[in-house]
């Protein structure tokens, strides 16, 4: 029982630690923002208590910026997998044509195999 209330406390402060590191995670135009909302604060005489026009512009624009790094690198996930794709069909392709290319030897050793006993009949029908 005290291991389990061990491992539920530890859960929940790393749940806690997660958390509070993503609140802390602000974008660098939603900092920026931040600063320039602050320092017009300042310049009006008043205090700068957070979320600010420029801090809320600059946090949707990280959300934008974070989106459009996510669609990027789906888009290039996408593409690696054709490459794979690609090449997985390129060896399968491969494969069967290595296989054709067994089967004609093979063919062609036969009949090079016939040919040569008719020649050797013909070679030791001539010494007769």
């Amino acid at each position: 029982m005290r291991c389990s209330s061990f491992m539920k406390t530890m859960y929940l402060t790393t749940v806690l630690v997660v958390a509070l590191a993503c609140a802390a995670c602000d974008g660098p135009q939603k900092k920026a923002g931040a600063t320039k909302d602050e320092q017009a604060a300042k310049a009006a005489g008043q205090v700068y208590e957070g979320d600010g026009p420029a801090e809320r512009a600059g946090a949707a624009e990280d959300r934008i910026n974070r989106a459009e790094s996510k669609a990027r690198k789906s888009q290039a996930d996408a593409l690696e997998d054709q490459g794979r794709a690609l090449r997985a069909k390129a060896d399968a392709d491969a494969k069967k044509l290595e296989h054709q290319a067994d089967e004609l030897r093979a063919a062609a050793k036969t009949q090079a195999d016939a040919l040569k006993q008719q020649a050797d009949k013909l070679k030791s029908g001539a010494r007769q």
